[in-house]
């Protein structure tokens, strides 16, 4: 069944034992709790390539990788050193989906950061400086790895911005449609012409972000959606 794990408000992550759960083992079903970050933990990821590896990021503004290869003794170390200056809470993190060594994150301050674990630092970061945003999540391109989509949660400008990390001065395309802030976001692994988005507008949108078009909306709710995501075997 191999680990869950959980970013939880007061900044631990803890990791579970799923076969323990469901045969009702309570008490084996902990394996680890990482007690690094100050703040509530925002994203959690792990690497497809290195299962053994999960990036976490918090409301302290701290990016951690958590190396499970021994889960009851789990070892903890920094991407890179960040610039003094990012202190803005990270609302995501997300490994590259076809480069192992790569992490994408975004914050709540505007400003999204490309981490590459081989040079132990980040090589891009970006973001429109002359308009301050709070980023809520990114996405990569599940075929191109220097794609990426990244989402707006303000009022204000509830877009997605398409952005090419060759030449990362502006976003190559904006995709606009949410009425408010955008809350998630799931590009989907087997066809990079679908994309879900969510939002404090109760809407659930499906784009072709290929084309840059909105292709359908799933039925409006009552609340907002939390969250979206594609089944990773059915596209």
């Amino acid at each position: 069944y191999g680990l869950l794990a959980g970013g939880l408000a007061d900044g631990s992550i803890n990791v579970w034992n799923p076969q323990s759960i469901i045969s009702h083992d309570a008490d084996n079903a902990l394996v680890a709790q990482i007690d690094r970050h100050s703040g509530p933990v925002r994203g959690l990821e792990f690497n497809s390539f290195a299962p053994n590896l999960l990036a976490s990021g918090a409301s302290d503004a701290e990016i951690y990788i958590i190396d499970l290869t021994t889960p009851h003794e789990p070892t903890v170390f920094s991407p890179g050193t960040k610039s003094a200056t990012d202190v803005a809470e990270i609302a995501c993190v997300s490994w590259n989906p076809r480069v192992q060594h790569i992490l994408g994150s975004t914050s709540y301050g505007g400003t999204s950061v490309i981490w590459d674990l081989k040079q132990k630092r980040p090589v891009i970061a970006f973001g429109e400086q002359n308009q301050k945003r709070q980023n809520t999540v990114l996405a990569w391109n599940p075929d191109v790895a220097t794609q990426i989509i990244v989402a707006s949660g303000d009022d204000r400008y509830p877009v997605l911005q398409v952005w090419d990390l060759r030449n990362a001065y502006s976003p190559v395309m904006e995709l606009q449609g949410h009425t408010k802030g955008i809350l998630s976001m799931s590009w989907c692994p087997n066809d990079a012409q679908l994309l879900l988005s969510s939002g404090k507008d109760n809407r659930t949108i499906v784009w072709n972000p290929i084309a840059g078009e909105m292709i359908s909306e799933l039925p409006a709710t009552a609340n907002w959606t939390f969250d979206v995501q594609w089944s990773p075997k059915i596209p």
